[in-house]
């Protein structure tokens, strides 16, 4: 029998594929600009659709967690992946609406196998470690991706990528028996709703989706972002491949100090100093500042996400609040890439940033209603 740190691991390891899309979103984006003939705002566009197809997987998952078998929708949503995934291998001689629908279904796929994943960690003895635990797989394999997509395209091109994130989908089929449900189990149909509509879960909710929108901000254009501080597709792809290595280790010290600060002021921390990261680009026009702000943007963002959810599942350890969550952060994933679209001129990123800055203030007080909103044990 696996001890729960292992099916833990394993777990994180299959949610992280589940994701695979997300944690590739500059070097994807950039390879249908560079590769494809996309423009930038359409690039950013496809995104969003990928994410409104997580958005109702979360969603439809989420009003029903407690009765499903969470096993049983890990299987289905990498079958998901996988086939639409390798579908997608073929974008240059797709008509556009089928492409765009492909990257929706695939969306959709991915946020069942996560949901599948989350609701194991919320019920775990340690949802802080847990999530820290599974933070640390998600950047270390963004790292890779990241860093090894730009060397890899011009052999590969997207239908090498494609088929890629396919493969890996199926492979991760293996791992289904580490998702497990650990809930309470109940007869009762709106169980789920009830859990929903308390406070401190619409603010943290709602406070995940924001948090999830700015970093998609900024994450979607960050390959871009790069270039307009004059530095080669090679660099920016080391760069990003970096500052999502940074996340390991940002995890570890989640997965180190758990809960022993509570979950609020861990959250303010990691706000805090992606603010100032965002705020360093708007003023500098060194590459040394890109370099800096990307590596700390990458390590607040998987220091941040971890209390997020573990500010969920202390509200419902069922899984309800931390898959409905999920439809929140898709719709920030979604409204992240299509308000920068909507937002960006030509070489020209300000205006996003200024934005993203604005709405992780927005999100420092959400996530303090939360708390205060939250019962006391």
């Amino acid at each position: 029998m696996q001890s729960e740190t292992m099916r833990t691991i394993s777990a994180s390891i299959l949610g992280s594929v589940a994701i695979l899309p997300i944690l590739i979103l500059p070097a994807m984006v950039g390879a249908l600009v560079d590769y494809v003939g996309f423009t930038e705002a359409e690039a950013g566009w496809v995104a969003a659709v990928g994410f409104a197809g997580s958005a109702l997987g979360a969603i439809t998952v989420g009003l029903r967690i407690r009765h499903l078998d969470p096993q049983k929708l890990a299987v289905l949503g990498l079958i998901m992946l996988a086939v639409f995934d390798a579908a997608s291998m073929f974008v240059s001689q797709l008509p556009v609406w089928l492409f765009v629908a492909l990257r929706f279904l695939s969306g959709v796929g991915g946020a069942v196998a996560y949901a599948a994943v989350v609701t194991t960690i919320a019920a775990s003895s340690n949802p802080d470690r847990g999530y820290g635990i599974f933070m640390v797989f998600q950047f270390g394999l963004s790292a890779i991706c990241l860093y090894g997509l730009p060397i890899a395209l011009p052999g590969i091109g997207v239908l090498g990528m494609y088929l890629l994130m396919s493969a890996a989908a199926a492979l991760s089929l293996v791992l289904r028996g580490a998702v497990i449900h650990r809930g309470t189990t109940t007869e009762d149909p709106a169980i789920e709703i009830h859990m929903l509509i308390k406070p401190a879960a619409i603010f943290a909710m709602i406070g995940v989706g924001f948090y999830e929108m700015a970093n998609f901000m900024h994450f979607t254009y960050a390959d871009r972002i790069g270039v307009g501080f004059a530095l080669s597709v090679t660099r920016i792809g080391e760069v990003l491949g970096f500052a999502s290595l940074l996340g390991i280790p940002a995890a570890l010290i989640v997965v180190w100090i758990g809960d022993r600060y509570g979950e609020l002021r861990p959250l303010v921390i990691a706000l805090l100093l992606s603010i100032g990261a965002l705020a360093w680009l708007l003023v500098s026009d060194d590459s040394a500042a890109y370099v800096v702000a990307m590596s700390v943007l990458g390590f607040s963002w998987a220091f941040g996400l971890p209390y997020f959810y573990a500010v969920e599942a202390r509200l419902d350890p069922g899984g309800s609040v931390v898959v409905v969550g999920g439809f929140f952060t898709a719709c920030g994933s979604v409204a992240g890439p299509a308000l920068a679209a909507a937002l960006v001129a030509p070489a020209r990123y300000d205006n996003v940033l200024f934005a993203a800055i604005g709405i992780y203030l927005l999100v420092i007080c959400l996530m303090m209603l939360s708390v205060r909103a939250a019962p006391r044990n």
